[in-house]
Order: structure tokens, then C-alpha cells, then sequence
């Protein structure tokens, strides 16, 4: 599993999500949101390293979410 892929995508579900303001339907990205916190949960608790971002301090800034 890849990590940042995994951060990557449940960041743009949960933008989706709360900005979904343009009718669209949304109802798939709660499940996937689900499958991919269980996944990368799994993978950390299993000796699995962090994402780049929660890894790296120096390139710590807050999250952005894309639009």
C-alpha cells in the first residue's frame, strides 16, 4: 500500500464530501473514505511507515484540501 496515494485520495473524498454544493452524487465517497482509513490504519499499526507528510516535520504545513 502506498501511503501518501492513500492521504492523497481520502483528502479529495472528504473535499468532495463537504463541498459538494453542485448536486453531484456523493453517496460512494463515504464507503471509499471508510476502505481507506481502514486500510492505512491497518498498514501503521502493522509497522507500516507514515505518509510523507506526517513523516517529514520540515515539510510540515496544514493540510489542504483540495477543491
Amino acid at each position: 500500500m502506498d501511503p501518501d496515494a492513500n492521504l492523497q485520495e481520502q483528502r479529495r473524498l472528504i473535499a468532495r464530501l463537504i463541498d459538494h454544493t453542485d448536486g453531484s452524487d456523493v453517496s460512494d465517497c463515504g464507503e471509499r473514505l471508510a476502505e481507506l482509513a481502514r486500510a492505512l490504519d491497518d498498514w501503521i499499526t502493522n509497522g507500516g511507515f507514515l505518509p510523507a507528510e506526517w513523516r517529514d516535520r520540515s515539510a510540515r504545513k496544514p493540510a489542504k484540501f483540495p477543491r
